[in-house]
């Protein structure tokens, strides 16, 4: 039984996007859509292309805020995540709230690590057992994200806001329930 799909996470905004009656949440809605799949598969191009010439992005939240500015260091932190595969991860939507110049999801972000990563990164357990070397863990934090868009409907940017630590919940995962598609890195 796979519980971890990544390429479910866009499911939401699709069926969104079908019922939306209003022109503008609609291709908004859509442009969302096609950035989130783009940046889970990687396709860095045409995820860029859902862009402002000068995007912003800020993380709240998680401890350290943090903003990236500019169409250059936004097209080098998705390169970087695209490359360490950090990108391949699972989005759970809730909700869906949509005006013209704004779409705001809220759900579950769920994302797998191996357990030496994890313990390069100081984490020792995963809630009270030891993380494994070897082992797989599946994290998920609540995430609201703000998308802002410009006139012409290009996405501004991002404001993500972390619901807890991204790694406050860790529970082991097989690598029998993630995808066939999904790489390991």
């Amino acid at each position: 039984m796979i519980r971890f799909d990544p390429h479910s996470s866009w499911k939401a905004l699709d069926q969104r996007a079908q019922t939306e009656t209003n022109p503008q949440r609609k291709a908004l809605t859509i442009q969302v859509r096609d950035h989130v799949e783009h940046e889970i598969k990687g396709n860095l191009d045409k995820l860029m292309n859902t862009l402002t010439a000068q995007p912003i992005y800020h993380f709240w939240g998680n401890g350290n805020p943090m903003v990236i500015e500019g169409w250059q260091a936004v097209h080098e932190f998705y390169n970087n995540m695209i490359a360490g595969g950090a990108n391949q991860f699972q989005i759970v939507l809730d909700n869906i709230i949509a005006d013209e110049k704004h779409l705001v999801t809220e759900g579950q972000v769920r994302q797998v690590y191996r357990g030496s990563a994890l313990v390069a990164m100081g984490v020792q357990n995963a809630g009270k057992s030891a993380i494994k070397n070897d082992g797989l863990y599946l994290s998920e934090t609540q995430l609201v994200t703000v998308w802002p868009a410009d006139p012409d409907g290009k996405l501004i940017g991002e404001d993500i806001y972390f619901g807890e630590q991204p790694l406050s919940s860790l529970t082991p995962i097989d690598q029998s329930e993630l995808p066939t598609y999904y790489k390991l890195i």
